[in-house]
């Protein structure tokens, strides 16, 4: 599948995938602090020259993150989510006990199941943690 690492001359497509979700407010500047960082993973998905997707990733040896994962909503349900969590995957060594964490909105049950079904276990919940009072269930994978 077509991931590849994003570049900033990515960045106008992967805002619009933002806002168009309007799940998440991080701004270019946010996003050039995460290329550029030595411990992040930011791919994207490309399909005839348009990025539709993207992901990012701190890996930070045995307990990695996924900050950030996102798939314009024409392109659900078609692997393409798959793929830039797979990405992450491949770096990580599972088998000699990294884990990857995140975090969700409590009511995302379309995000929950998909985390869920690629082996990710809920395993706390933090109490009102966005800025609306929703809680966040926090999610492993080991």
């Amino acid at each position: 599948m077509p991931v590849r690492e994003m570049t900033e001359a990515d960045l106008p497509q992967v805002l619009a995938i933002q806002q168009q979700l309007g799940f998440q407010e991080w701004n270019e500047r946010e996003f050039i602090a995460e290329i550029r960082a030595s411990y992040a993973l930011c791919v994207v998905f490309e399909q005839t020259n348009s990025i539709v997707g993207y992901a990012i990733f701190h890996l930070m040896g045995p307990d990695s993150e996924l900050l950030s994962i996102a798939t314009c909503e024409s392109e659900q349900g078609k692997g393409i989510g798959s793929a830039l969590l797979n990405a992450g995957f491949e770096r990580l060594d599972f088998a000699n006990g990294d884990q990857v964490f995140l975090e969700v909105r409590e009511g995302n049950e379309k995000a929950r199941k998909f985390y869920e079904h690629h082996g990710f276990a809920a395993y706390a919940e933090r109490k009102k943690y966005y800025s609306d009072g929703e809680n966040a269930v926090l999610y492993k994978k080991a």
